[in-house]
């Protein structure tokens, strides 16, 4: 076994920009995951579309996954890198209301204001695909994200355009103020 990993370059990257760490991380695959690990697999390349394996892991919601990549291996994986859409992992997982997944991002003190390239941030995406327990955690863990808003929108703008009935309910016992008005930026 140890001379078959010896010559194979554990990062080589397919058609995707995909490292075998990729595949397996989207897979759901964590023995292949550790392995992978163990040989100096690398947790900080991106594929094709800026996407690194914690993405992917926290995309599919896969909570033992996102927890050994940031854990295990020879790379500090960072929990705040951006793809090309400038998402955190924790965008990802909140859009898919992946809740165990945002409890362990937080823990691991992922930054929840950052925004994506629609200036976006996890709970605007929550909000905007009515993840109800991912709204109420990002809301009770910090209620800054409740009064930062950009000119476009807050979340209760993106619940209420999609009908989330118990998401705009919860952010309004969260303490959103019903008639936030964003406003629009000065002409010149």
């Amino acid at each position: 076994m140890g001379i078959m990993w010896k010559g194979l370059n554990v990062n080589c990257t397919d058609s995707t920009g995909y490292t075998p760490l990729h595949h397996a991380s989207l897979n759901g695959h964590r023995q292949v995951v550790l392995k992978l690990l163990q040989f100096e697999a690398s947790s900080d390349l991106p594929d094709s579309k800026g996407c690194f394996p914690l993405h992917l892991a926290a995309w599919r919601g896969d909570v033992d996954i996102v927890r050994i990549l940031i854990h295990h291996g020879p790379s500090q994986c960072r929990v705040n890198q951006q793809n090309h859409e400038r998402e955190t992992a924790l965008h990802c997982a909140a859009q898919y209301g992946h809740s165990e997944v945002v409890s362990v991002l937080l823990q691991e003190l992922t930054d929840p204001c950052m925004r994506n390239s629609q200036q976006e941030t996890p709970l605007d995406l929550a909000a905007l695909y009515g993840r109800l327990q991912v709204v109420r955690m990002l809301a009770s863990s910090h209620p800054n994200l409740m009064t930062s808003h950009t000119r476009r929108h807050t979340p209760l703008h993106l619940a209420a355009r999609n009908g989330h009935h118990s998401t705009v309910q919860t952010l309004l016992e969260a303490g959103m103020d019903v008639n936030c008005v964003v406003r629009k930026a000065p002409i010149g």
